[in-house]
């Protein structure tokens, strides 16, 4: 993948970038101290699991594969990539200037219910299909279910 800025020109030979891009707000939250210490609800141990496998499972995988722009539905594709970050991040944002209230993980936003599971979900599905990867596809289904189900129990 090449972007061109102007005179500047960057290719993107890794999946590297997908991973990175969500885990920005995740660094920050754990850097930035939250302002309320709200109970955890109870999550069955097999769901924890299989959240965390499939965590683990998509922000490793993109490393081995590259992205193609150049697919038949790659636009489409960037455009849902694109449009689900910015729902993660606007989620993100609207947390960290919102007091950082734990109400506000789960929030809707724009109707969707628990946006900042549903956008990485999505982002990550899309993701899988720029990068070619079955086994991507696979990792990102797994996490997405896991994780809005645990987003969901956790309301």
């Amino acid at each position: 993948m090449t972007l061109t800025l102007g005179s500047l020109s960057i290719t993107i030979k890794s999946g590297a970038l997908i991973p990175v891009l969500l885990m920005i707000p995740n660094v920050v939250w754990m850097l930035v101290p939250t302002s309320d210490q709200s109970e955890q609800a109870s999550v069955p141990i097999f769901l924890t699991i299989v959240e965390n496998a499939g965590r683990v499972a998509v922000l490793i995988l993109p490393f081995f594969f590259s992205l193609d722009v150049n697919k038949k539905f790659s636009t489409l594709a960037l455009a849902g990539i694109g449009l689900a970050l910015a729902i993660y991040y606007v989620s993100w944002i609207r947390y960290f200037v919102g007091g950082r209230s734990a109400e506000l993980l789960g929030e809707p936003l724009l109707g969707i219910p628990v946006p900042m599971a549903v956008a990485p979900a999505v982002f990550l599905v899309l993701s899988s299909y720029l990068m070619g990867s079955w086994s991507m596809l696979g990792a990102s289904i797994m996490f997405g279910i896991a994780h809005i189900w645990v987003s969901a129990l956790s309301l």
